[in-house]
């Protein structure tokens, strides 16, 4: 049973995950996420919602194309395992660095996701990545009653 709360195992998928995303590499990015109709995908914006890998095949795709190179300067995921150890769940901050035809982009991201252990390897099967915004959604919220203290 220890074998399943290997922390270094799901680290290690978060790595290769991002290492598809600096190769820009389609086929890699397809090895780390479960390849099914139950994977799920967010980002930030309204329309980045992905289910299933084909859609989001489509849309990473579509990322490579358009950004010449992609790098993170990473900082340390926290893993934490379910009772089994076959789910774990990973948050991570980290800032992107984007080439594209209009020039040079620096991004801050938050990365979390679910893996799970299928067949004895690690697959992302959910993931959230957003950017961060200041002062936009906390003072919307409270001009609709809404309040964090």
């Amino acid at each position: 049973m220890a074998e399943n709360y290997n922390t270094k195992d799901v680290t290690d998928l978060i790595n290769r995950y991002l290492e598809a995303y600096q190769r820009r590499d389609i086929s890699a990015l397809g090895d780390v996420v479960a390849r099914d109709a139950n994977f799920v995908a967010f980002g930030s914006d309204e329309g980045e919602t992905w289910y299933g890998w084909d859609k989001f095949r489509t849309a990473a795709e579509q990322l490579f194309a358009f950004a010449r190179e992609i790098h993170w300067n990473r900082g340390t995921p926290r893993v934490t395992f379910s009772r089994d150890g076959n789910c774990a769940w990973f948050a991570e901050e980290m800032t992107g660095n984007f080439l594209t035809g209009e020039g040079k982009h620096e991004c801050k991201f938050r990365l979390s996701g679910i893996a799970e252990k299928r067949g004895g390897q690690w697959v992302l099967v959910q993931f959230h990545r957003s950017v961060p915004t200041k002062e936009y959604a906390v003072p919307y919220l409270g001009m609709h009653g809404v309040r964090f203290d």
